[in-house]
């Protein structure tokens, strides 16, 4: 019973073992799939606390969204769902979409 065993898992484990399945199985890192989470667009929804200094050509501002503090990152080429870089002020709601990175949020679609 063993050999016959032994005779059909041993070309099964040699053939996968030259596709590279078995490298492939051991080299995804355990924290991968919430890594990958977090990278992908995500709308966050808050009131704007704070407009930050502008950096060349890159503006930002800190808003508040549940029990956290976001910075989102916009430009010119962002674009606006609704309302304009003038309604950008203290206080206003707003719907940001964009890639999180730590807790600054680029690549956005706002919704002032």
């Amino acid at each position: 019973m063993k050999r016959m065993l032994l005779a059909l898992a041993l070309p099964v484990a040699l053939a996968m073992g030259s596709l590279g399945f078995g490298v492939t199985l051991a080299g995804v890192p355990a924290g991968a799939a919430v890594h990958e989470h977090t990278t992908l667009q995500h709308t966050w929804h808050g009131k704007i606390s704070k407009i930050d200094a502008r950096m060349g050509t890159t503006n930002s501002f800190s808003f508040a969204s549940g029990s956290r503090t976001y910075v989102a990152h916009w430009d010119a080429m962002t674009h606006f769902t609704m309302g304009t870089a003038k309604n950008i002020k203290v206080g206003a709601l707003v719907s940001v979409t964009g890639t999180l990175k730590g807790m600054i949020i680029t690549g956005p679609k706002l919704d002032v």
